[in-house]
C-alpha cells in the first residue's frame, strides 16, 4: 500500500516519461484519464507543472521543485517502513515479491519452505502477472523484489542475476513428434500450436522466428497465461514454446515432454531484480541467496 495519492505517483511517472501517452501505457490506464489526474495536481498546487506540447511533455520548474520533493517524500516513507519493520521480531519477515504466473509452482511454493526455515515467521505478499504488470507494481512502490523475463532497465529497478533459458518444444506424452533430442522448429509446426499471446514479452520474437519457416502453422490456443498454456498442453490439445523453468515440475510429473529446439536461438532471460527503496533491509541478502538457490537447483 503506499501512502501518496494517485496523482502523485503517476507524476513521477510522467516525469520519466516522453508523453502522456507514453506514461498511461505505463500506468496501464488511458492518456485522457492520465491527463486529468495531471490537471487535478496543478489545480491542487495553483501552478503549472507540466509544459505539453505535440513533441511530449517537460516539467516546468515547478514541477521540477515537485519530483525532487516527492522522490524525497518517497524516500523519508521508505525509511520510515524500514525503522517499524525493525520494531518486529528480528527473525519475522514480510516480503512483497512479484513474479510471472508460470514460477508460482516451480518457484514460489518451494521459496516459502525455504525462507520459513530461514527466518521463522513468513508473511509473503505476492503480485502475479505479466512483467508489465509486476513493473506497475514496482512504480507504484508496492514491491520489494522481483523474479521475471525479460525485464527493462529502469531507475527504480536494480537487476542483481540474471540467467538465459532457452524455449523448448513442449507436449504431452504421445501428442507431439516422436523420438528424443531437439526438435527442429519446421517439425513442430506441423503440429498444432497453443501459443503466448502478445501480452507476454516472448510472443513477438517466437512469432517471427514462427512466420521465417514459411509453414502456416496451426493455432489452436494462444493465452495470456502461461497456466491456461499449461493445462491445455498437458491435455494434449497441441504443442507450446516454453522454457524448462516453466515446466519443469510437469516433466518431472510425467505430465509434458520438454526437448530443445535443433536451433536454439530463442531464448528468455530470468532476472532477479530488487526494488529501490525496499522494505527488507537485512534480510535482502538472505532471501536473495534462498531464491538464487533455488533456480539454480531448478536447473536450466
Amino acid at each position: 500500500m503506499s501512502a501518496f495519492s494517485r496523482e502523485i505517483r503517476s507524476f513521477i511517472v510522467v516525469s520519466q516519461s516522453d508523453s502522456i501517452r507514453a506514461a498511461a501505457e505505463r500506468l496501464n490506464i488511458s492518456a485522457p484519464a492520465l491527463g486529468r489526474q495531471m490537471l487535478i495536481l496543478e489545480r491542487s498546487y495553483g501552478a503549472p507543472l507540466l509544459v505539453r506540447s505535440t513533441s511530449g511533455v517537460a516539467l516546468t520548474a515547478a514541477g521540477e521543485e515537485l519530483r525532487n520533493q516527492a522522490l524525497r517524500w518517497m524516500e523519508a516513507d521508505t525509511n520510515f517502513s524500514q525503522r517499524l519493520q525493525q520494531t518486529k521480531l528480528a527473525m519475522d519477515l514480510r516480503l512483497r515479491m512479484g513474479v510471472m504466473e508460470g514460477l508460482v509452482p516451480t518457484l514460489v511454493h518451494p521459496l516459502m519452505d525455504r525462507l520459513e526455515a530461514v527466518f521463522g515467521v513468513v508473511e509473503l505478499e505476492l503480485t502475479v502477472g505479466t512483467t508489465r504488470d509486476i513493473i506497475d507494481r514496482a512504480e507504484a512502490l508496492d514491491l520489494d523484489l522481483i523474479v521475471a523475463f525479460n525485464m527493462p532497465r529502469l531507475s527504480r529497478l536494480a537487476v542483481v542475476q540474471s540467467e538465459e533459458y532457452h524455449l523448448g518444444v513442449v507436449y504431452a506424452p504421445g501428442s507431439g513428434p516422436e523420438g528424443e533430442g531437439p526438435v527442429s522448429l519446421a517439425e513442430a509446426l506441423q503440429w498444432p500450436l497453443c501459443l503466448p499471446s502478445a501480452a507476454l514479452s516472448m510472443h513477438t520474437r517466437l512469432l517471427a522466428e514462427i512466420l521465417s519457416v514459411r509453414v502456416n502453422p496451426r493455432v489452436r490456443f494462444n493465452s495470456n497465461s502461461i497456466g491456461a498454456l499449461l493445462n491445455m498442453l498437458r491435455r494434449g490439445k497441441g504443442i507450446g514454446f516454453l522454457t524448462w523453468i516453466d515446466v519443469c515440475a510437469d516433466v518431472e510429473a510425467g505430465n509434458l515432454v520438454f526437448r530443445p529446439l535443433a536451433s536454439r536461438r530463442l531464448t528468455e532471460t530470468l532476472s532477479i531484480t530488487i526494488c529501490r527503496g525496499n522494505s527488507l533491509g537485512d534480510a535482502t541478502g538472505p532471501v536473495l541467496a534462498e531464491i538464487s538457490a533455488l533456480l539454480a537447483s531448478l536447473g536450466k
